[in-house]
């Protein structure tokens, strides 16, 4: 669905001298920015007065990743669930599959303080990529 391409440095290593667990998070925040990005948008403007708030996300470890590594990081599914969007998330490293997870998140006002309806520009801008 979208993909984003990156090389594992050092600051990306913990004391295992591996991926550290935080940095799949920021992986995937990568992506969704750089989604956004594509579509004239952004983590703070989706429409509507809205940016995004994240509520929940997942991790799952497959295979470890070391340094200089040259990794995938997808978005393989956008699912909008009531006020929920939902981004499905896969990192390869060549053909291997190394993390997958999610993030939940839902369009929020900040000048407002509130949670809002996802806006129909967003809407349409994911269902072009569900063709």
């Amino acid at each position: 669905m979208f993909v984003i391409y990156y090389t594992i440095k050092k600051e990306d290593l913990n004391y295992g001298n591996h991926v550290g667990n935080e940095r799949a998070l920021l992986f995937f925040q990568w992506a969704r920015e750089e989604f956004l990005r594509h579509n004239n948008l952004s983590e703070t403007n989706i429409g509507d007065g809205s940016g995004f708030i994240q509520v929940e996300a997942t991790v799952q470890y497959k295979k470890q990743l070391f340094l200089n590594q040259k990794i995938e990081v997808r978005i393989t599914k956008i699912e909008i669930k009531g006020l929920k969007i939902i981004f499905e998330h896969e990192i390869y490293n060549g053909q291997d599959l190394a993390i997958t997870g999610t993030a939940t998140v839902l369009a929020y006002n900040y000048e407002e303080q509130k949670v809002k309806k996802v806006p129909a520009n967003f809407k349409e801008i994911v269902e072009k990529y569900l063709v």
